[in-house]
């Protein structure tokens, strides 16, 4: 196995306008005050105060200043009651808050944070342990419930937010309670007399510790990860164990296909899982861990059954807008091609799942096929998941819709999406570049400057692009000094054809894996312009995904399109689409902050004229239907959706 390729760091990396820069905007001046005012609202952060008078259910009016206000909660408040996952919500918080201040100043932002980090410092307990919910309700219970408690998931997502705000701002006050916390951890759990040889129900602590190791260099933190991951599944089952322990006899999810434990990826040894199971998130989270210590520890089996579970998820459960995860009951994954469109369940937090396993697969290789779908989740099925307006969200992200799905301002049963959602995107300069040895290679095309060093070399590299809409991209390259390496940059698989133009002279690069390669001497001010056609594309589903038989979906660049009412009136499966590629694309200013639509000729069934039956085929009228970008939908009128769209002919 290959060393690893690093990225380039987030801190390196400046957006500096399109599209990627205003979605930054809003969520960094919008959604996150926005969520930090809904967690005081519901209770998360006054559940740091570990005090069972303010999780009683109560409902009053709140105060007119309540948002502004960072005092204290009384025993009168809002709250609905607490939940075992409250502080992974304040984790996330914190982490994309984090991820802003690394790049904005903004003191009320960094006040919010300072005053959260108080409450968490004033939390803990002397050895180390943070969890608002065991500590307030069940202070005997700690571990005892690694199944269902979320404990660990809590204090993983505790462990990422340290990490980056010591990045952002060099401060330690919340590394150290992450480190005090996972030094706690590191003593309890492992394969030693008198430790727990146990993990937890919900995957997550995996990466965290990862993230937590590369940051301190503990190896203690490294060897409980890997712990987690190679005990997890081994027979007896611990979840079995610890069942028995606290007496606790009920049949655990007795309606579940296969062995209930599918469902949290522990009904087997990570090594010998081949197929994508149970809960979406707890899989992409897991995976996401096993490949990155796979890389580390150049481990080829944990490797390869991240590679088996790839496969299959990409070729049997995977939505066309990089949606995964099918059924509501479980969160997760059904049977292959299981791919219905209404009751898509496709949680915006389990595409950020697939995103973060994607990208750690593409460090181990550099091959398109995963910085491709890296690309197409994040335009898609996470992009969908917050309003145009910054405080509006979608849990779930079904791909047809009539009239009944709408975002809400804050999903209280589960609010795990909303600080997802801010933190990736706050963080994703992290993603758009990495290096190794003399190699720079480019995955994702945002307008920023970034900066990295290339085998000793200092170079900045400066990209513009018209993408998402329009195909142009250039990358400005500027070398210290003169210097030989390779500019890798990835060929999109929705285009079929590009222009490579050096200086102004056309130029044709070494592609491998869906990247091309351009190795010389480059000079400082080189310019490299890259073309990249933008088609408009028909697709189709193979005959297995029932749901989609006899439809068409529309995409152009990294962008699935839908059609709605707004645009093209009610009953909109009325609608056969001319699948001849006649298609009029245009750039609409004044819609949905900005949009390509696309334009495309159908013939709308009418009415039968009498009856209920009929031997004569419904007349059809010749028409034209407007298609959005299903990021989007749903930011008008309510109305119906669909992403799939019936076809005439073949």
């Amino acid at each position: 196995m290959e060393p690893a390729w690093q990225p380039v760091a987030r801190k390196n990396v400046t957006l500096t306008g399109g599209f990627w820069q205003r979605w930054t905007e809003l969520v960094g001046n919008t959604t996150l005050k926005h969520e930090f005012d809904q967690l005081r609202h519901q209770g998360q952060l006054d559940a740091l105060l570990l005090d069972q008078r303010l999780h009683r259910g109560l409902k009053v009016e709140r105060p007119d200043n309540a948002s502004a206000s960072l005092a204290l909660a009384t025993a009168t408040d809002w709250y609905w009651g607490g939940s075992i996952f409250w502080d992974s919500d304040t984790g996330k918080w914190l982490e994309a808050a984090s991820a802003r201040l690394e790049k904005t100043s903004d003191a009320e932002l960094t006040g919010f944070v300072e005053w959260v980090i108080e409450r968490l410092q004033q939390a803990q307990q002397p050895d180390g342990y943070l969890n608002s919910h065991i500590l307030t309700w069940r202070p005997r219970h700690r571990f005892k419930n690694l199944r269902d408690l979320h404990e660990l998931y809590c204090a993983g997502h505790l462990f990422e937010a340290a990490v980056v705000h010591f990045e952002a701002t060099g401060q330690r006050s919340l590394l150290d309670i992450a480190t005090r916390y996972a030094d706690y951890l590191a003593k309890v759990f492992g394969p030693k007399e008198g430790q727990l040889p146990g993990y937890c129900g919900h995957p997550e602590i995996e990466l965290a510790l990862l993230r937590l190791y590369r940051v301190t260099q503990q190896p203690a933190y490294l060897e409980l990860c890997r712990f987690f991951i190679n005990e997890r599944g081994k027979s007896p089952n611990y979840f079995d164990e610890e069942a028995i322990r606290r007496l606790d006899n009920r049949p655990f999810r007795p309606g579940h296909p296969g062995s209930p434990y599918a469902y949290m990826q522990a009904d087997r040894p990570i090594r010998e899982q081949s197929r994508v199971v149970g809960h979406a998130v707890r899989a992409m989270y897991l995976f996401a861990a096993v490949a990155e210590l796979a890389g580390i520890d150049h481990d080829e089996e944990l490797l390869a059954a991240c590679h088996r579970v790839w496969d299959d998820l990409n070729q049997t459960k995977l939505y066309i807008t990089g949606g995964i995860g099918s059924a509501a009951e479980n969160e997760g994954f059904t049977s292959d091609y299981d791919l219905p469109n209404e009751t898509a369940y496709a949680e915006t937090c389990a595409s950020i799942g697939l995103f973060l396993f994607a990208h750690r697969l593409l460090l181990l290789d550099l091959d398109s096929r995963y910085s491709d779908l890296i690309e197409l989740a994040l335009h898609n099925n996470i992009l969908s998941g917050l309003s145009l307006d910054g405080k509006r969200f979608f849990y779930d992200n079904p791909l047809a819709s009539r009239g009944q799905h709408h975002r809400v301002e804050w999903p209280w049963w589960c609010p795990c999406c909303p600080q997802n959602l801010a933190r990736l995107i706050l963080s994703l300069p992290g993603y758009v570049a990495s290096v190794r040895d003399t190699v720079l290679a480019v995955h994702l095309f945002f307008d920023c400057d970034l900066a990295a060093d290339i085998h000793g070399t200092p170079v900045t590299l400066r990209s513009q692009t018209q993408l998402p809409f329009e195909g142009q991209t250039v990358l400005t390259v500027n070398p210290k000094q003169p210097a030989h390496f390779t500019l890798a940059v990835r060929i999109p698989a929705w285009s079929e054809n590009q222009q490579y133009r050096l200086n102004g002279a056309g130029i044709e690069p070494d592609v491998r894996k869906g990247y091309a390669h351009f190795e010389r001497d480059w000079q400082p001010g080189d310019e490299l312009t890259i073309n990249f056609d933008l088609p408009v594309r028909t697709i189709r589903a193979r005959y297995e995904v029932e749901s989609d038989r006899g439809r068409v979906a529309l995409s152009r660049g990294p962008l699935v399109y839908c059609v709605e009412s707004s645009d093209n009136g009610p009953e909109l499966d009325r609608y056969l689409l001319d699948a001849s590629g006649n298609y009029q694309v245009s750039f609409e200013r004044d819609v949905l902050g900005g949009v390509n639509v696309i334009r495309a000729t159908v013939f709308r069934e009418e009415q039968l004229a009498e009856g209920l039956y009929s031997t004569e085929p419904p007349p059809r009228k010749p028409g034209q239907v407007t298609a959005i970008p299903y990021y989007a939908w749903d930011n008008r009128e309510p109305g119906q959706m669909q992403v799939w769209v019936r076809v005439a002919g073949g």
